[in-house]
């Protein structure tokens, strides 16, 4: 295998990781609700479709072979074929579920003099989290409009769950003679984790929230330690409208073994985040 088509797989593959990873990807909105009205049914929702701008760098070891990566969005979006992120919540009173799904397909071809390479990575992500309020207090007196009324409020949730992580490289090998061929092989794992989000409204408009978690705990097949931390600044479009941008920076490590059976990643990345979500 040449240096070139060597150094093309690395790309594709450290791409897949941070795929993968967004998931470890949950959503630039999740931690903010467009509106906080008098609720007048025993459920609410929320759904915000978001995109998560990052770069990845850290090491990949294979085999006791420890490679370098250092994969700039540029190249990430470059080798994007398709993809797709949103996070939902069903939310009673102090108890919430989440959903934060990832669909994404990332691909490169390689041209050589014998034959051709189609390199893809399938990534499904699905991170599923229950939570609870912890605290909340009201800020301010209520604001009486003609279609509703609204309060600031500061709020803190506490939650845990798991992320399941499924990808898929398929290579089709394309000779000049004969009939195509494709390798493939799936990698799944389950990581559980634990985590912390604040909400502030500092007025109808503008709001922040942080987010933290730490997970994988070595539990099983899950990474041995990873932690997130995430800042975000939203603004109200509408009462039930919202957009956020902030940034995002996820560690995480899934490196085992000794010697040549050392295998794994510890990787690094982190990069501006960007939603827009709806509460009804």
């Amino acid at each position: 295998m040449g240096p070139k088509l060597r150094s093309r797989i690395v790309l594709v593959v450290a791409l897949s990781i941070v795929i993968s990873s967004t998931a470890v990807a949950q959503s630039a909105a999740d931690e903010e609700k467009p509106l906080r009205m008098a609720r007048q049914s025993k459920w609410d929702f929320f759904v915000a479709p978001y995109g998560w701008l990052t770069g990845v760098a850290g090491t990949v070891v294979s085999d006791g072979e420890a490679t370098e990566i250092d994969v700039p969005f540029q190249d990430f979006l470059e080798n994007t074929r398709a993809g797709f992120q949103v996070y939902f919540e069903a939310r009673r009173k102090k108890i919430f579920l989440g959903f934060d799904g990832t669909w994404a397909n990332l691909g490169s071809e390689v041209e050589g003099r014998l034959f051709d390479l189609d390199i893809e990575i399938r990534q499904r992500i699905y991170d599923i989290r229950v939570g609870y309020e912890i605290y909340s207090t009201d800020l301010g007196d209520v604001i009486e409009r003609s279609t509703f009324d609204w309060q600031r409020r500061g709020v803190i949730d506490l939650f845990v769950g798991g992320r399941y992580f499924r990808t898929e490289p398929v290579i089709t090998i394309i000779p000049r003679i004969g009939d195509e061929r494709q390798i493939s092989s799936v990698d799944s794992r389950v990581d559980p984790f634990v985590g912390l989000r604040i909400g502030w409204d500092m007025s109808f408009r503008w709001l922040i929230g942080f987010r933290g978690d730490i997970g994988g705990f070595g539990i099983g097949d899950a990474a041995r330690f990873s932690w997130q931390a995430q800042g975000n600044l939203g603004f109200r479009v509408s009462p039930r409208v919202a957009v956020t941008a902030g940034y995002r920076i996820l560690e995480y490590d899934t490196v085992v073994g000794e010697g040549v059976d050392r295998n794994g990643t510890d990787l690094r990345q982190e990069g501006p985040i960007v939603g827009a979500g709806i509460s009804f």
